[in-house]
């Protein structure tokens, strides 16, 4: 049976329970209740639907155990969830919770064409370098400071993308009335997440409308919509004149 004929929560349940019996030797329902957050009730039902497609066996009274279908199923259910947990804490950056939140979410709807160039990707991070460190590494250090700068040269002297690149002028340096692309978010992770949650995104067309008297706030219109900037914020914009 290949992943995805089940729905996300069966695929859920499985892994719950496989997970169990590597830990525990056994997967008791009141665990698996407690651990996927739901009732007593909601588990046997899920049970009865897993034992029907023969992933495991469950009787009345009795704890489920994987049939080697759903151990299969189970096993590379759990890798992907493993791997994509992996990628998004070791190799992005995300931390706890968040990674183990998102992986749970990710890994229904990966396709195993994004999967495999997603652990290309990592196999690539974790063994090629650029300028004397991993590209891992030095991913890391451009994801916290925003800057992608030389392992020797001070972190946010001076804007710096790769030798070749272009570096252009900066949201900041713009007159009302110009219209722009956004380039590249010079900006460390809570600068950098505020504007992609306002939908400023490499990519993005906007125009300047106003500015503050000394530079802060900076007004712009992304879509349709009025947006205030703080100059700090609009500093960290570069972007192409349109």
């Amino acid at each position: 049976m290949e992943v995805g004929v089940l729905s996300e929560s069966l695929e859920d349940y499985l892994e719950t329970i496989y997970n169990l019996l590597q830990e525990k030797g056994e997967a008791r329902v009141s665990e698996i209740a407690e651990r996927r957050d739901v009732s007593m009730a909601s588990v046997c039902q899920a049970l009865q639907r897993l034992n029907k497609e023969e992933l495991i066996t469950y009787g009345a009274r009795e704890m489920p155990a994987l049939t080697p279908k759903g151990n299969r199923l189970a096993q590379k259910i759990a890798s992907r969830h493993r791997f994509v947990r992996k990628f998004l804490s070791e190799i992005l950056g995300v931390q706890g919770e968040a990674a183990e939140r998102d992986a749970c979410l990710l890994e229904h709807h990966l396709s195993r064409e994004t999967l495999s160039h997603l652990v290309a990707f990592t196999q690539f991070a974790e063994s090629a370098r650029a300028g004397g460190e991993t590209v891992q590494n030095a991913f890391r250090r451009c994801e916290q400071s925003g800057y992608v700068t030389a392992p020797d040269r001070p972190h946010g002297k001076r804007r710096r993308r790769y030798k070749g690149q272009h570096e252009g002028p900066v949201l900041s340096e713009l007159e009302p009335g110009d219209s722009a692309r956004v380039v590249h978010l010079h900006a460390g992770c809570a600068v950098r997440q505020r504007l992609v949650d306002m939908g400023i995104l490499p990519g993005v067309e906007l125009a300047l409308v106003r500015k503050a008297p000394l530079g802060d706030p900076v007004e712009v219109r992304v879509r349709g919509f009025s947006l205030s900037l703080r100059r700090e914020e609009a500093r960290a914009i570069e972007v192409e004149r349109l």
